[in-house]
């Protein structure tokens, strides 16, 4: 494979760089958002968990999401977290295939067995709204086999040609699915990589010497080469991206303790890790200069029940935004927002200001569970705003000036919650992992044939 698309989209890109820019440098609209400006020695990341734009098993459609006989458009879907994607860099985890084929079957078909796949105007959505940090490494993004592993690279590298994006965690073979990617922002090397779990039962999903899919993060070596290659990157900031987790857990695992905190952050100085794919966040930790996120819960996920039934500890994702700065060669963290997302299987927003109060004490809450447990790091814990986001910030936050400034003037630790807040708290927090067992029966999907390819949302140019 990437003998494949990969080489004709080069050879392409190579003779026909000014048909590119015509077809794919189109006028911002107005609902595009552009990363911020960095300045050299300021960094802000926005971070959402799990992302997908269509139910299971549904056909793609560039008009939108259909649920029933209704139809939201993608930017509509986005519209309750418009304008809060603000960040220099800007991470999801896209638990989908992207695709505009309707004819791929589906990779395993059983009982327990869903399968995700968005239509590319859902990525120029994401786009537009200010994401640029992709990761492609999870439990789905085998759905829909080889070619959908094809399909979502081809459709990240033409986005890529549009404005600068980084993505990784798939590949054509094993070397292009652990090769971290890259951005450069305001003069900064920033490098990204991204591992997930393979389905159970689906071993066809990990990739070979000359076979598309993903490495298996719970293959031991899979994850010590992908964080390997990672730490060996020229880079001035380098951030992974984990899938992995028991569905409805609200607290790390021995696994993660040892493979986040102490290899990947204390070993080899990653310094921001990004775990996610139980439906409900987990808890926060800082270890000297490395910031681990051990869950961020869904972002929007249509396939899914209504969370609301799951009790407060897990009816919620987590949007945060860190703010760093530069301190000699490296970035530290200074601030830290948590924001807690509401409606996550249709149309994410924040929570009315009491009831996202509530789940940043739940989060703090859950950081109890770091508490004693090993070497961890220290455990984060956030201020409740009057808007209900939670805020962290680092000692001397408040005399840097600036945003950050701003944000930490007169930051004070968090308090603890009343008495019967607490035990409701703890009561919804007893932790229940729902795990589900996926039946695999492989069916043979027909391979994209080179032909014109329809107007799409990047434009009409290029390989199909």
């Amino acid at each position: 494979m990437t003998g494949g698309w990969l080489r004709v989209l080069a050879v392409f890109a190579a003779g026909a760089a000014s048909v590119l820019a015509s077809l794919l440098h189109a006028a911002p609209g107005a609902n595009q958002t552009a990363p911020k400006p960095a300045s050299p020695d300021r960094l802000t990341i926005v971070l959402v968990g799990d992302g997908a734009f269509n139910t299971s098993d549904s056909k793609v459609d560039a008009k939108g999401i259909h649920k029933g006989k209704q139809v939201t458009s993608f930017t509509d879907t986005l519209a309750g977290v418009a304008g809060a994607v603000d960040g220099n860099l800007a991470f999801i985890d896209l638990d989908t295939v992207i695709t505009d084929r309707n004819d791929l079957g589906p990779e395993g078909i059983g009982k327990q067995t869903s399968h995700f796949r968005s239509h590319p105007a859902a990525l120029k959505a994401l786009i537009d709204s200010g994401f640029n940090v992709f990761s492609l490494a999870n439990d789905h993004a085998y759905d829909y086999g080889a070619v959908g592993i094809e399909e979502t690279l081809y459709h990240l590298a033409v986005a890529n040609t549009k404005r600068p994006i980084a993505f990784a965690g798939i590949g054509g073979d094993y070397q292009e699915a652990i090769k971290p990617s890259y951005v450069d922002v305001g003069g900064a090397r920033v490098a990204f990589s991204a591992i997930g779990t393979i389905p159970e039962g689906r071993p066809q999903s990990r990739a070979g010497p000359n076979k598309a899919g993903q490495a298996s993060y719970t293959d031991r070596p899979d994850f010590t080469a992908v964080v390997d290659k990672l730490a060996g990157m020229r880079a001035d900031y380098r951030i992974l991206s984990i899938h992995y987790g028991a569905d409805g857990s609200v607290a790390p695992d021995e696994r993660q303790l040892a493979d986040w905190r102490k290899f990947a952050a204390g070993e080899k100085n990653i310094d921001l890790i990004v775990g996610h794919h139980p439906d409900g966040a987990q808890a926060v930790a800082l270890d000297g200069t490395s910031l681990i996120f051990y869950g961020l819960g869904n972002f929007l996920e249509p396939g899914m029940a209504d969370p609301a039934r799951l009790g407060m500890c897990r009816d919620y994702g987590l949007m945060a935004k860190v703010h760093l700065v530069r301190a000699g060669k490296s970035w530290r963290v200074k601030a830290i927002e948590a924001i807690p997302l509401t409606k996550m299987q249709s149309r994410p927003e924040r929570f009315a200001a009491y009831a996202g109060t509530e789940r940043i004490h739940v989060l703090n809450h859950l950081a109890t569970s770091l508490d004693g447990a090993g070497d961890t790091g220290k455990a984060v814990r956030f201020t409740p705003r009057p808007d209900g986001s939670g805020l962290y910030c680092a000692e001397d936050a408040g005399a840097l000036g600036g945003e950050i400034g701003t944000l930490c003037q007169s930051w004070q630790p968090p308090g603890e919650p009343d008495e019967a807040l607490a035990a409701k708290i703890a009561s919804a927090c007893e932790d229940k992992p729902v795990a589900s067992k996926q039946v695999p029966v492989r069916r043979k999907a027909r391979r994209r044939q080179p032909e014109p390819r329809p107007s799409g949302p990047f434009g009409s140019f290029g390989p199909r």
